[in-house]
């Protein structure tokens, strides 16, 4: 079977989405990191990470909705072309009385960027034929993680060097080569329907995602790993300094070698799934992941080396993406494709939703129960989404 790298179409869609995360995670490092050189305030700076969550809860069922109504690749060269747009604004930054700016650009790059993730999805499904869904979506995770290796250090490096202007050409360049090479795929016309039949599509989709046994599972499959990966990110910082003693640097270090092993799970993902099917993947992902993620937290008790988490956060970062694989072919493939775009918008809105939760939960509980015991409550809804795959139908093979 021919990857679907070797796609013509496909791969200027991959290449395309590798620019955008490389522009996307060097605004994500760089700009909490000015603000925080510019204000030294850590509640300033993590009210700039927020902004990178609350835009997707509107924004990705928008994306949907209009990517099954119009040309989804001229949509996908749009996003990528405003991402651009937006960065010169920037270089109007000059103290702390702009900072207004930068938050307006956070939120206008973060609406943006949920808008081409919930299309880009929509013209995979386009591009691919259903038994090669699983490779293409392990192929989009990988770029996904290459863009964080490179695009992360290039935000640090460039603004350590040139500052905010420097930072604004990286994002503009690579913005551009993505909008480049998303206007060389094929477009696909999606059919086009009167403003009533085209808001009556959300209804249809909301609808489809509680009557499709396939869909209706995948939104509980998920709610459950993006309340565990919102109480992640308030517990995590928690056990590098609470239960490891480390700081930072450490903090970092965890959070970027996690990309390696999601390197090796983009490059074995497509060759499992011809054994185990999207179902079967997504299980083992689960399974894998929760159960890595309670020896981690709780080796905590008896290991102090630090390469030890280096090993197993490397480790973790394999089945996050046979996770993620599995679970958005399984998506694609039972979203009616009327509707698809919608069904894919408002997905991913709900999981940004649930993880904002996850964070709340874990934030109110902090206080009141030990960060062992929160981190292995968050270890088990992996384990508790793993059962719930459950609820699919029985996987037919690819």
């Amino acid at each position: 079977m021919t990857h679907p790298l070797r796609q013509a179409a496909f791969a200027r869609l991959w290449a395309a989405g590798f620019f955008g995360e490389i522009g996307q995670w060097a605004l994500m490092l760089a700009l909490p990191l000015y603000v925080l050189q510019l204000t030294g305030s850590a509640l300033i700076t993590s009210a700039v990470a927020l902004l990178g969550l609350l835009p997707s809860l509107v924004f990705a069922p928008l994306a949907g909705a209009v990517a099954d109504r119009w040309n989804v690749v001229l949509l996908l060269v749009l996003l990528s072309a405003g991402q651009g747009l937006l960065l010169p604004a920037l270089l109007l930054v000059d103290d702390t009385d702009d900072l207004w700016i930068v938050y307006l650009v956070s939120a206008g790059e973060a609406a943006l960027a949920a808008m081409f993730e919930a299309a880009k999805n929509v013209a995979v499904a386009t591009l691919v034929a259903e038994d090669q869904l699983v490779a293409a979506n392990a192929a989009i995770a990988l770029n996904a993680n290459l863009g964080r290796l490179v695009g992360s250090p290039l935000g640090g490096v460039v603004l350590g060097f040139w500052g905010l202007p420097g930072v604004v050409t990286l994002g503009g360049a690579a913005f551009a080569v993505a909008a480049g090479l998303a206007a060389t795929v094929p477009r696909h016309r999606a059919v086009g329907m009167s403003p009533p039949a085209f808001w009556r599509g959300f209804g249809d989709a909301l609808g489809s995602m509680w009557r499709i046994r396939e869909l209706r599972a995948c939104v509980a499959i998920e709610a459950l790993t993006a309340v565990a990966q919102g109480m992640f990110v308030v517990l995590f910082l928690l056990f590098i300094t609470r239960l490891l003693g480390k700081g930072e640097t450490e903090a970092g270090l965890l959070r970027g070698v996690q990309a390696i092993g999601g390197l090796v799970g983009g490059v074995t993902a497509g060759l499992l799934a011809r054994r185990l099917g999207p179902a079967r993947l997504l299980a083992a992902g689960l399974l894998a992941f929760g159960v890595v993620s309670a020896v981690t937290w709780n080796a905590s008790s008896f290991a102090t080396a630090f390469w030890v988490y280096i090993v197993l956060f490397v480790i973790v970062g394999v089945p996050g993406v046979y996770t993620h694989a599995g679970w958005l072919s399984i998506l694609q493939r039972a979203a009616p494709p009327a509707i698809r775009g919608r069904v894919l918008g408002a997905t991913l809105g709900l999981a940004d939703g649930f993880q904002a939760l996850g964070m709340f939960i874990a934030g109110v509980l902090a206080g009141t129960l030990s960060t062992l015991t929160l981190l292995n409550a968050q270890a088990a809804l992996f384990l508790v989404a793993a059962v719930a795959v459950r609820l699919l139908p029985t996987p037919r093979r690819p």
